[in-house]
């Protein structure tokens, strides 16, 4: 353990997982970028997504949402640059179906574009595949835990409990949380490979609870261990300020942060069988607006009224967010053209 931890300290201080320069600026970008094409539903919001492009490594999702931008625009050569920078940094050819705007144009006029812009441009991700070995590994356990056992058993919670003290000792405490930066995507080569390599077998193959159809890739993100940190009422409040400079270093998207800390209010629970679980309700009640009215919950964060929606959209400016107001109309663009514009937990504005 003292070797590979030592491995850890290497990987984080080497220049293949430094983000350098601080992404506070780039999320102001992007921010810019979406907000101009949702009042104007035209071509200035290029100029932000190219400062945001030239200034950071982007979240693959953002390159992706700006082509699909230029496809909306009929600006061909705008749509094949967009997509060369997502694939330069290391989007899957298959994540390119992510949305309807393209699904209903890529056979047979876009197909051919895109498989030769892939052809030039595609590149795999360089990853430590010793620490994204063992980040599946959590991950897996955690699921065979819950399917065998229960999400509410000790012998599940120890398991979750050990994954977020090597997560907050190892990577956390560095500035550093497992995201697509440090990681890669999600994606179904990836489980496939990992179930090879450590001679596994796909949890929910046959079971029903999936489509065959269904490829991971297209959620443009890597989806766990970010999930085992939502399963923790206590972790958010007790690392609030890490995971914050893992926001403004570019290994956390303000979010997925925003998620987190609304979840640790919405699913709190006053009693809890987990030993490791000893924070009481949190004290102050930031709201987002990210997670709806739950009727289960003691405590709101989902205001409509328009002072909850002034002071949901000053709270996201804080932590670098898309604006609520904004994030609505994208989502009636989604529906009215078939964009996809959410690629979190949770797929809403």
């Amino acid at each position: 353990m003292k070797n590979y931890i030592l491995g850890i300290l290497l990987l984080l201080s080497s220049n293949l997982f430094s983000q350098g320069k601080p992404y506070v600026e780039y999320y102001d970008l992007i921010n810019r970028a979406e907000e101009q094409f949702v009042l104007k539903m035209d071509s200035t919001c290029y100029m932000y997504y190219d400062m945001a492009f030239a200034s950071n490594k982007p979240f693959l999702k953002d390159p992706y949402i700006a082509a699909q931008i230029a496809l909306y625009l009929n600006d061909t050569i705008r749509f094949e640059h967009y997509l060369s920078i997502a694939f330069r940094n290391g989007m899957p050819l298959k994540a390119v179906t992510a949305s309807k705007l393209i699904q209903d144009k890529y056979y047979p006029q876009l197909y051919k574009k895109v498989a030769r812009v892939y052809q030039q441009y595609g590149r795999q991700q360089k990853v430590d595949s010793v620490l994204l070995g063992k980040i599946c590994m959590m991950c897996y356990q955690s699921d065979s835990l819950k399917l065998k056992v229960g999400g509410e058993s000790q012998a599940f919670y120890k398991n979750e409990n050990e994954t977020r003290a090597f997560l907050l000792e190892n990577l956390l405490k560095k500035g550093v949380f497992a995201n697509e930066h440090l990681l890669g995507i999600t994606s179904n080569a990836m489980w496939t490979e990992f179930y090879k390599k450590y001679n596994r077998k796909d949890l929910y193959a046959g079971n029903g609870l999936t489509n065959a159809q269904y490829s991971e890739e297209c959620e443009l993100r890597l989806k766990c261990p970010m999930n085992i940190l939502l399963h923790s009422q206590c972790f958010f409040q007790e690392n609030k300020k890490l995971l914050f400079k893992a926001v403004q270093s570019g290994y956390l998207h303000p979010k997925d942060y925003g998620i987190l800390e609304e979840a640790s209010v919405l699913w709190f629970k006053e009693s809890t069988t987990n030993p490791a679980e000893k924070c009481g309700r949190p004290v102050e009640i930031i709201s987002y607006n990210i997670f709806g009215t739950d009727p289960k919950s003691k405590v709101q964060v989902y205001d409509a009224t328009a002072e909850g929606v002034k002071r949901a959209d000053a709270n996201r400016t804080k932590i670098y967010m898309q604006k609520f107001t904004i994030d609505k109309q994208k989502k009636e663009l989604e529906e009215k053209y078939g964009f996809a514009f959410f690629f979190d937990f949770l797929d809403r504005p």
